[in-house]
This record gives structure tokens, sequence and C-alpha cells, in this order.
């Protein structure tokens, strides 16, 4: 089996990486999208139900294609 990480340690390490919570997305719904501060074109949509679900195997590597984030 993959990498398994969790919804927070990946918010986490994208907070690391200088990505902040985008303000003009996801309002009222489950995801969340992060924009890094200094280029925009780089993102993260994630699936934000509880903080302690594990991310699938696919959606994390859509994530660290989009963001350049390696998990």
């Amino acid at each position: 089996m993959g990498k398994q990480i969790k919804v927070r340690d990946a918010i986490q390490a994208l907070k690391q990486a200088g990505f902040i919570k985008s303000p003009n997305h996801g309002h009222g719904t489950s995801h969340r999208r992060y924009i890094h501060k200094d280029d925009p074109s780089r993102f993260a949509d994630i699936s934000y139900h509880t903080g302690g679900e594990s991310i699938p195997k696919g959606t994390l590597k859509s994530i660290e294609k989009t963001s350049g984030v390696k998990f």
C-alpha cells in the first residue's frame, strides 16, 4: 500500500510550503483550496470533512502535481 497522509497533515505541509487558504473558493462546500502566496498558479484542492481522514493515493498524486509539494 502507498503513502497514507491525513488531511490535517497535508494542510500543515502545504502551509509550511507557503500556501494559504483561498479567500474566494469553497464557501459552503466540503472542499478547500490552498494557493501559493507567491505563485497563485500553484494550488491544492482538498476535500475536508474531518482532519483525521486519509487522502486516497490518486488524490494525493493530483495534489502533488498541482501544488509542486511532495508528501
